[in-house]
């Protein structure tokens, strides 16, 4: 895993100024790439790299790297699967090195601007043509690599992999996005279509980008089939099965030690199985939450099972204070997914030993692991109910539960969320992944500020997979792979996620809903493919996810000194975006009260 930075701008070489710049910038992300530094000076052109060494870890994985006709020059950040094979059938090329760069650069020489649909990994790459004064940049198809850009105060195009590259430059002003902040506190992160700041972009997950002659072209070079596969649940559970241990085979190609965090659940447990056939003492690790979040027990049965060398981390309730404001501290962007203190613990930890770690990140997504997906489910089946019988819904559920009927309860609740919501997507924008309403927001912000993720694929109300479409494109590019890459870096670790392997993602999202979910079960094919690979336990467990008990948390004394301190105090800079006495109101140890924490900590530091 790398880091890339870099300028265009007209007679950049004549200007000292920017030679130090662009060392601003690399030195900014020496984190993402500790072993190795490079810059590249053209005239109108500089390039800057930080290097991660993954594979071939001589130095002629140096970048920025050249062609073998030294016209083009790359910066790559990430890792292209199965590149070996493809260099195999590129004899044209004069190779001078055993790395994907440079394949990519062959690939560039064959394919040009349409090279990003050739490529099957993570990435985030630039592009220089020589001859045609052209930056070419891509970003994989689903966000697992980072890539920023905007334009300087004198008209430079700057790019990075990180924020904080960009604003080393001191070229861009750091003015704060409304539209950002309301996305934050809907839904907890960042969108994936913008950042946090109003004079930086974000280049979306499978768009690419040309700069040439000033102007910034963007296009869409990937998205998910459109028509659905024809084939019997046997042969589709035959095929998974085929394309999950393709992947991880393919993900757990380095020259470097490779571990896998170890959750307890069946995505983790999965791959941990897979990954043990192929790597003997593979190293898994796992977060122990204290008490009923605690899984390590279902984890430590598939180590044992499987015999790998399988150590935990915890962090002690006094340390959760201060992990947080370190947290905070170094991302660029705030971050309310409760995850990131058990990821920073976790990855401090595999950096001991370890560069390259496999998760089970997006299984839920792509095989239908979420209760949502399967009330989703009942409203195809059953359809909505009446809106006009609402308030007796509701009132049936209270009588319901004041009398314990628990039974009636659900059968009442059941009505009134297919009252609320009378279609899938409906349900989907209105009540998944939200954590203010439009309404709060209204009250929250002093700038009346809204914005909605937009999608690039037909929202079929009839089409379960619609729904987790829906996730794979908002909340995984815009929440877990942040997570997972810019906390994995402050450690200098890589992560890799082999179920967003391109032909997986492809096949799973064309597959039809009932092989992955119904009302009684989810992740149906994933169960029928590796079922007997896991324990019993592990397969009739409850969906837990990798959370964290928020209102324990927001109840310990420094925690509360926090809220005070910051979230008490109309001089915060928190309270120069909303509105304090709406912000008191949502003080209520619940997931409001955190990101707004959250959100007040971040701001304080930035």
């Amino acid at each position: 895993m790398c880091g890339i930075a870099g300028i265009v701008k007209k007679n950049i070489l004549e200007e000292d100024f920017y030679r130090e710049t662009l060392k601003n910038m690399t030195g900014s992300i020496i984190h993402r790439g500790p072993d190795d530094e490079g810059h590249e000076y053209f005239n109108n052109c500089f390039l800057g790299f930080r290097r991660l060494a993954i594979v071939d870890l001589s130095s002629d994985g140096h970048q920025p790297m050249y062609s073998d006709t030294r016209n083009e020059c790359i910066v790559f950040n990430g890792e292209i699967y199965g590149y070996r094979e493809f260099k195999k059938k590129l004899s044209d090329y004069s190779f001078q090195s055993n790395t994907d760069t440079e394949v990519i650069l062959s690939l560039f020489r064959k394919y040009g601007t349409k090279l990003p649909q050739h490529l099957n990994g993570m990435f985030a790459f630039a592009i220089w043509n020589e001859k045609n004064q052209q930056l070419f940049c891509a970003r994989d198809r689903f966000g697992e690599k980072p890539f920023y850009y905007a334009t300087g105060k004198n008209g430079e195009f700057i790019f990075a992999s990180e924020i904080k590259a960009i604003l080393a430059t001191g070229l861009v002003d750091e003015e704060l996005n409304d539209e950002a902040i309301y996305h934050f506190l809907r839904h907890m992160y960042v969108g994936s279509q913008q950042s946090i700041y109003k004079n930086i972009n974000v280049l979306p997950p499978a768009h690419q980008l040309i700069y040439k002659d000033g102007k910034i072209e963007i296009i869409q070079y990937w998205n998910f089939p459109r028509h659905q596969l024809s084939l019997s649940e046997t042969e589709a559970v035959s095929e998974f099965k085929n394309l999950v241990e393709r992947s991880v085979e393919k993900q757990l190609v380095a020259d470097v030690k490779v571990g896998a965090f170890l959750s307890g659940g069946l995505d983790s447990g999965t791959l941990v199985a897979l990954s043990s056939q192929k790597n003997e003492n593979l190293t898994t690790l796992g977060f122990q939450y204290e008490g009923d979040w605690n899984e390590m027990p279902d984890a430590r049965s598939i180590a044992g099972k499987y015999k790998t060398d399988h150590k935990e981390v915890a962090l002690q309730t006094s340390e959760i204070p201060k992990t947080l404001i370190e947290v905070l501290k170094k991302l660029d962007e705030p971050l309310a997914d409760t995850a990131i203190l058990a990821t920073y613990t976790i990855c401090k930890e595999a950096a001991k030993n370890m560069t390259v770690v496999i998760t089970g990140n997006a299984g839920d997504e792509l095989f239908g692991g979420y209760k949502w997906y399967q009330k989703e489910k009942e409203i195809l089946e059953k359809g909505s109910a009446s809106s006009t019988l609402l308030f007796f819904y509701k009132a049936g559920s209270v009588i319901s539960e004041k009398l314990g009927f628990e039974k009636s309860r659900q059968y009442f609740l059941d009505k009134v969320f297919r009252s609320k919501f009378p279609d899938i997507v409906s349900y989907q924008k209105g009540k998944v992944h939200n954590n203010f309403s439009h309404e709060e927001m209204s009250k929250l912000q002093k700038n009346d500020s809204k914005y909605e993720h937009t999608y690039a694929f037909d929202l079929n109300k009839n089409d379960l997979n619609t729904c987790m479409k829906m996730d794979l494109t908002n909340i995984i590019p815009g929440d877990y792979m942040v997570k997972d890459d810019r906390i994995a870096m402050m450690h200098s670790i890589e992560l890799r996620t082999p179920f967003l392997d391109k032909d997986l993602v492809e096949f799973c999202s064309a597959l039809p809903a009932e092989y992955k979910v119904n009302t009684s079960q989810t992740k149906i094919i994933l169960r029928k493919a590796f079922g007997d690979l896991l324990t019993m336990n592990i397969l009739n467990k409850k969906k837990q996810g990798f959370g964290a008990p928020i209102a324990d948390w927001l109840k310990i004394p420094e925690m509360e000194e926090l809220t005070e301190n910051i979230l008490g105090n109309p001089s915060s800079k928190i309270f120069g975006k909303l509105n304090f006495d709406e912000v008191q109101k949502q003080l209520n140890y619940n997931y409001k009260h955190w990101s707004l924490l959250v959100l007040g900590i971040w701001m304080e530091y930035h």
